[in-house]
C-alpha cells in the first residue's frame, strides 16, 4: 500500500505474528516514526494486545499473517472497532535470510516492512462469516472423514490381499461384483485368516470401516438439512442446476465463497480456486507451464473435478429438476446454457487430441465460474 495511502488512512501500523500462545508485535506510529516491539505471552486477548499499544495514535491497522490460528484474532479485533487484516502467507515475499534466519520478532518486523512498502504485492483474505466458517467445518469434517473411510477400507483389502484372499465375484452378466456392499462385508467377515492376532486386525478394520460409514452417513444428512435452510436454499438449488454439481458441492462452494458479490469477475474465481494455468516466463522463455496453480481451496477444486468424472457421458439436454428445487426461470436458462457449453467444451478438446483429464480440468475451470454466476443471480434478487 503506497505510503500515502497509508499517512491518510492510518495513524499507526501493528505487525503481528501470532501463535497459540504467544503474539509478537511490531508497531509503527507514523505521526512520530516510532517503531516498538514486544512479545505477549499465555494466550493474549484482543483486548490484551491493544492494551499494549495504546501509546500508538490512533485509527490504527493490525495485520498478521494467514495461518493455522485462523481468523478469531481479527474478528475480535474488529468488534474493538479496529482495523485487521489477515494477509494471505503466499503473497508474502521470503528473502533467504528471512528463511535462514527464523523467528518470532523477524516475521513481525518483515511483514510491517512488506505491508509499508509503496509496491507492496501482499494481499489480504477473505473473513468469512462466523455461520459460513461453521458450516463449511461441519462439510470438511464430512469430507475428512470419507478420506479416513478410504484409507481404512484400503488397509483392510491390502490386509486380505496378502492373505491371498481376493474379491472375485460377479454378476449375471459377467460384471465384477462392487467391493464393500453388504455382500463384499459378509464375506470378508467370514474369513479366518488362521492367526488369531490377523483375525483380530481384520476385525478392527471391519469396525472401522461400519464406524466411519454411519459417521459419513450421520454428517452428510446434517450438511444436506443445513441446505434446506432460508440462508443456503436458494443458492444451493441454483448451483444444483449445473451438471457435475450435487447438494454437498453446491453448499461446499457457497460457504467457502460466502459472499458472492466480493469477486470483481468470473476470471478472478478460477484464479482463487487454482484452476487457472500456471505461467513461468524467464529471459527468452516464456509462456505456460502445462499446469494449474493449484491455489486456494484445494477441496473445492477436488470436489469440482470429481464432480466431473462422468462428464464424458454427459448429454446436452437440461438436467432434471428435483422435488422441492426451485430456481428462477433467468437461472434455468443460464444453467441449461452452462450445460450444453460444458458438454461441447469437453467433446471439442477431446477431440482436439487433448487427454481426457486435461480436457476436464478446463471445464472445471469453466464450472466454478459459472457457479459464481448463478450465485450472483441469486444474490442480487435476494439483495434487490
Amino acid at each position: 500500500m503506497p505510503e500515502y495511502t497509508l499517512r491518510s488512512e492510518y495513524a499507526s501500523i501493528i505487525a503481528m505474528d501470532q501463535h497459540a500462545r504467544s503474539v509478537t508485535l511490531c508497531a509503527l506510529d507514523l505521526a512520530s516514526g516510532e517503531t516498538r516491539t514486544l512479545r505477549l505471552n499465555n494466550c493474549p486477548s484482543a483486548q490484551q494486545i491493544l492494551d499494549k499499544v495504546a501509546w500508538t495514535s490512533e485509527p490504527r491497522w493490525f495485520v498478521y499473517e494467514s495461518g493455522p490460528c485462523g481468523f478469531q484474532l481479527a474478528r475480535d479485533l474488529r468488534a474493538l472497532n479496529q482495523k485487521c487484516d489477515i494477509i494471505a502467507v503466499s503473497t508474502i515475499p521470503r528473502s533467504t535470510a528471512d528463511k535462514q534466519r527464523k523467528d518470532d520478532r523477524r516475521d513481525a518486523e518483515s511483514l510491517l516492512s512488506e505491508v509499508t512498502a509503496q509496491n507492496s504485492k501482499c494481499r489480504a483474505v477473505w473473513v468469512p462469516s462466523e455461520e459460513s466458517e461453521a458450516t463449511r467445518d461441519l462439510v470438511r469434517a464430512y469430507e475428512d472423514i470419507v478420506s479416513a473411510l478410504k484409507k481404512v477400507k484400503t488397509q483392510c483389502s491390502a490386509l486380505l490381499l496378502r492373505h491371498g484372499y481376493v474379491w472375485n465375484k460377479h454378476t449375471a452378466t459377467g460384471n465384477l461384483k462392487a467391493c464393500w456392499s453388504r455382500e463384499y462385508i459378509a464375506w470378508a467377515s467370514s474369513i479366518d485368516l488362521g492367526q488369531p492376532q490377523a483375525n483380530r486386525t481384520l476385525e478392527l478394520y471391519l469396525e472401522d470401516v461400519s464406524r466411519l460409514t454411519e459417521r459419513a452417513r450421520q454428517i452428510k444428512a446434517e450438511c444436506l438439512e443445513l441446505s434446506e435452510t432460508p440462508r443456503y436454499k436458494p443458492y444451493v438449488d441454483a448451483l444444483c442446476r449445473l451438471k457435475g454439481v450435487d447438494r454437498m458441492l453446491a453448499l461446499l462452494f457457497v460457504v467457502t465463497v460466502d459472499d458472492f458479490s466480493r469477486f470483481p469477475n468470473a476470471r478472478s474465481v478460477s484464479s482463487y480456486f487454482g484452476l487457472v494455468p500456471a505461467r513461468h516466463d524467464s529471459g527468452e522463455k516464456t509462456g505456460r507451464t502445462g499446469k494449474i496453480t493449484k491455489a486456494g481451496d484445494s477441496l473445492v477444486r477436488k470436489a469440482v473435478v470429481e464432480g466431473l468424472s462422468g462428464i464424458a457421458n454427459f448429454n446436452g439436454g437440461p438436467k432434471a429438476l428435483p422435488k422441492g428445487c426451485v430456481v428462477s426461470n433467468a437461472v434455468e436458462i443460464e444453467a441449461s446454457r452452462c450445460n450444453q457449453r460444458n458438454v461441447s467444451r469437453y467433446k471439442a478438446l477431446v477431440k482436439a487430441g487433448k487427454k481426457a483429464n486435461v480436457a476436464k480440468i478446463a471445464v472445471a475451470k469453466e464450472l466454478v465460474r459459472q457457479m459464481w454466476i448463478l450465485g450472483c443471480m441469486v444474490y442480487k434478487k435476494l439483495t434487490s
